[in-house]
């Protein structure tokens, strides 16, 4: 059984009414127990103390703070974590740009025989990175930038320099020497396909990333900022389990329709690390083991993973699988033809249908899960069928998976931010767990898992493969 963990969280929030009920409804519904909570009104009459210990399995500092800064009635979060007191506060409105996340100690010197690593992660409207020390973080950052301000700048390309900027100040602000970095791990974006494993950046990459298709998405600038600070340090740089891996089987690659592939598209870094993660727990390599992955955020990936390899996966990019809280998944081909030739609605109009205002935010208006588990707390019964039918449909999904694996499988994980609700990936155990155990590992731990890529390269455990 695994061993319940108790944090303490000091909140900050306004005086409004309901605001007790919000936070500690919020935090129950995480699946987190509440062992202590006392209130006590600021003298300034408009904000209140509110000092909580919560207990349970996955009370990880990032994702207590980062779920409950998303209520309005939140203005900071501090809790205490290896004896040092983390604060993080929303952003003042017309701010242009605020760093979230503070800790009051500076970076500990680094050890011997230890490698330091940098992840980066652009958003689309944040760069978040965090400094690891092995496998132990020792700083975080999530740098917020102001949507204006980026659109002033044109391009995603235009904005490397803002970002790259930022996260060096932030460094310096922290106390952190660069000449100490061993390497640097950047997101991946939109490449050609390729294998799965750590690649060091180089020219090659560089310029596919400067490509029209790839600089579409903010996670294009993970290796260029990467390299570009790099470069100076004489330091390597990589990138790790792009989204573009594809190990597909070629029986998977067949649509029917000449002329027109199934793609892997799919949350591969995610996917790989948990996938890698779980085996170590089993006490069995990655590359001897038969998973079925369920990646469940915004987009839902489900991949069949073969003994270290993916070897079938929807692209929910292209509009495969189930129905998720922002896109459609699969739908009839008819109908879909019928509604693009109707003229009532442009191509981009279509694939925003599709692809951003598809699934739970068309039937319920919202993509987020909680506001979907308040509908059906008021006595909403769409919102619970909605719901269920999106699990039902991620049930059938990891159905097809068993099916590719012959019916030999050792594990279903379910991973992603969706995994904190534990009615959702109920209603999957129900109809799942007859196939394989199921293991649920909530939420998504990128910069954990950019810094084991580069990690398992420095330590010789793996070669970096070279893009081209």
């Amino acid at each position: 059984m695994t061993a319940k963990k108790t944090e303490r969280v000091v909140l900050a929030v306004l005086n409004k009414s309901g605001v007790l009920g919000r936070v500690a409804g919020h935090i129950r519904h995480e699946g987190w127990n509440i062992k202590r909570l006392t209130v006590d009104e600021d003298e300034n009459g408009s904000t209140s103390t509110m000092e909580i210990d919560i207990e349970g399995t996955h009370t990880k500092l990032a994702q207590v703070m980062d779920r409950l800064l998303n209520l309005d009635c939140v203005v900071n979060i501090s809790m205490i974590q290896d004896g040092k007191k983390v604060i993080r506060r929303r952003p003042q409105e017309g701010q242009k740009s605020a760093v979230l996340e503070e800790t009051t100690a500076a970076a500990p010197p680094k050890g011997p025989g230890v490698f330091r690593i940098l992840a980066i992660n652009p958003g689309s409207t944040s760069t978040k990175f965090s400094l690891y020390d092995g496998e132990t973080c020792i700083l975080t950052r999530t740098i917020r930038h102001d949507a204006a301000e980026l659109a002033r700048l044109g391009t995603v390309l235009e904005q490397r320099n803002l970002r790259r900027d930022r996260v060096t100040r932030s460094l310096e602000e922290a106390g952190i020497d660069r000449a100490s970095i061993d390497a640097i791990a950047g997101r991946g974006g939109l490449l050609k396909p390729i294998e799965s494993g750590v690649y060091a950046i180089n020219e090659k990459m560089l310029e596919d990333l400067h490509s029209a298709t790839a600089a579409i998405h903010a996670s294009a600038l993970g290796a260029i900022i990467a390299a570009e600070i790099a470069g100076p340090l004489a330091i390597p740089a990589y990138v790790v389990d792009p989204v573009v891996v594809d190990e597909m089987d070629r029986n998977a690659k067949l649509t029917g329709m000449p002329g027109v592939e199934r793609s892997s598209i799919f949350h591969a870094l995610n996917q790989k690390a948990i996938a890698r993660r779980l085996a170590a727990r089993l006490g069995m390599p990655y590359e001897n083991a038969r998973f079925i992955v369920a990646h469940l955020g915004g987009g839902i990936t489900v991949g069949a993973h073969r003994y270290g390899r993916v070897i079938d996966v929807n692209d929910a990019l292209s509009g495969e699988g189930p129905f998720t809280p922002e896109r459609t998944g699969a739908i009839p081909a008819i109908p879909l033809i019928n509604m693009c030739f109707s003229g009532e609605y442009t191509e981009g109009e279509m694939i925003e249908k599709v692809s951003r205002r598809g699934g739970m935010k068309a039937y319920l208006g919202t993509s987020d899960l909680q506001d979907a588990q308040k509908m059906i707390n008021d006595g909403d019964e769409f919102a619970a069928l909605v719901l269920d039918s999106m699990a039902y449909q991620v049930s059938k999904e990891i159905g097809a998976m068993t099916a590719v694996l012959e019916g030999l499988v050792d594990a279903i994980i379910l991973t992603g931010g969706l995994a904190h609700s534990i009615r959702f990936t109920g209603a999957i155990k129900q109809r799942v767990d007859k196939l394989a155990p199921v293991h649920v590992f909530p939420g998504e731990d990128e910069m954990l898992a950019l810094a084991e890529g580069a990690l398992r390269v420095l330590r010789g455990e793996e070669r970096a493969a070279q893009y081209g």
